[in-house]
């Protein structure tokens, strides 16, 4: 199955009733459910996508610890949303075997907040990435694995020197990169603190 479009943070792209068809032998994965959990999960109140993962929930993360849990994911997204509050998703692909799905989406936003230590570059990123979702016979997400292309976004941010770039010129991106995030992370906590004196 393919989905084709955009999917933004507004919720609704599918209809809660139409993920619930059932078989004689119990929850039939669908399409629409895959994009009603993740609407609810990308959504401004993110809480009522909870009830869509299983207790013993485990996320898979490139370089990451092992996320258990639903809240604990959801609570990953919030953050990813607050750094990137434009965020949306393109769908390339939705392959449906059994309870499980293999989808190719690509995420883009502008990087307005910090964003796992790094402090927000206003840059425009964009990030290619294949996920793996397990679902219960109940309907429950169970198990979420990921690899995107990391490298490629930290390139955007001015984190990570061009593909190419020979041993003086990755020293010296490295030394204009320190001072460059320094000044970002300074800027950005003056704001904070101008809005909370406000």
């Amino acid at each position: 199955m393919t989905a084709e479009g955009t999917l933004t943070n507004a919720t609704g792209a599918a209809s809660e009733e139409a993920s619930q068809q059932t078989s004689d032998s119990g929850f039939v994965l669908t399409e629409e459910h895959i994009l009603m959990v993740s609407d609810l999960s990308w959504s401004d109140d993110n809480s009522r996508a909870l009830p869509h993962y299983s207790p013993d929930y485990k996320c898979y993360l490139p370089g990451r610890p092992v996320l258990n849990g639903g809240q604990e994911f959801l609570d990953t997204l919030n953050l990813v949303k607050a750094a990137k509050p434009d965020v949306q998703i393109d769908w390339h692909d939705i392959l449906i075997e059994g309870n499980q799905a293999v989808l190719h989406v690509t995420f883009r936003g502008t990087h307005l907040g910090p964003l796992f230590g790094i402090p927000p570059t206003k840059r425009p990123l964009e990030i290619g990435e294949i996920i793996i979702e397990k679902y219960d016979d109940q309907g429950r997400m169970c198990e979420f694995r990921q690899e995107g292309d990391y490298a490629g976004m930290l390139t955007q941010m001015g984190i990570v020197p061009p593909p190419g770039t020979g041993p003086i010129g990755t020293l010296a991106h490295s030394i204009r990169t320190a001072i460059r995030l320094t000044r970002l992370d300074r800027e950005h906590r003056r704001k904070q603190g101008h809005r909370a004196a406000g």
